[in-house]
């Protein structure tokens, strides 16, 4: 007599669809929230690098007095108004920062998408910056420290806008020309960034 073999439990395919139905509906819930919460780390990341930068041109002035030199004594020679590189041949060589500027929210390649500068110009491709959002505060400066992000979208530009500046001093078209970070009306932007100025 054969001996009686368990009967084997398994899903049924409707069960196995509505399996799949349900998966299916809870990563369609949480695939937009995952997209946001990264784009928000990207966003937050360059907030707390200019933070981190302002930190550094801080401690450098702090110590020497001046902008225009690597420690203090060795003169920076510009190519006309504005010296790019300032966080590799002033910071980084004083060991106030450890690793080049960079902007995960800057398009393009990312040895070229950024660049923190000194500029004699008043920042801001010459235009300047108007802090508290009516006055050029930074036209008759010295020297301004200032980041530069190419090829920005509009909505990171905006969103970096309104983490650094709060929306009072931004605008929801247009160009941005109010406070910390300014950019144009185009989409991809150039942003700039205020750092510090003398």
């Amino acid at each position: 007599m054969p001996a009686n073999k368990p009967k084997v439990q398994a899903f049924t395919l409707i069960e196995m669809i509505g399996v799949l139905a349900v998966i299916a509906i809870l990563a369609a819930l949480l695939i937009p929230k995952v997209f946001s919460a990264i784009n928000d780390a990207r966003v937050n990341g360059v907030c707390i690098t200019c933070n981190t930068i302002k930190t550094a041109v801080a401690d450098h002035y702090g110590k020497y007095g001046k902008f225009d030199a690597v420690f203090g004594t060795n003169i920076l020679t510009f190519a006309g108004n504005i010296l790019p590189g300032y966080d590799t041949n002033v910071l980084m060589a004083e060991g106030l920062l450890d690793k080049p500027f960079s902007a995960k929210i800057a398009g393009g390649d990312p040895s070229t998408n950024c660049v923190l500068q000194l500029s004699k110009v008043g920042g801001n491709g010459g235009s300047g910056y108007s802090l508290d959002g009516s006055t050029n505060t930074t036209v008759g400066a010295s020297f301004v420290v200032e980041a530069v992000l190419y090829n920005v979208t509009r909505a990171d530009a905006r969103d970096l806008n309104d983490r650094l500046d709060g929306p009072p001093l931004g605008v929801a078209t247009g160009a941005d020309t109010k406070g910390r970070v300014e950019y144009g009306d185009a989409d991809p932007t150039t942003v700039y960034i205020y750092i510090t100025h003398r």
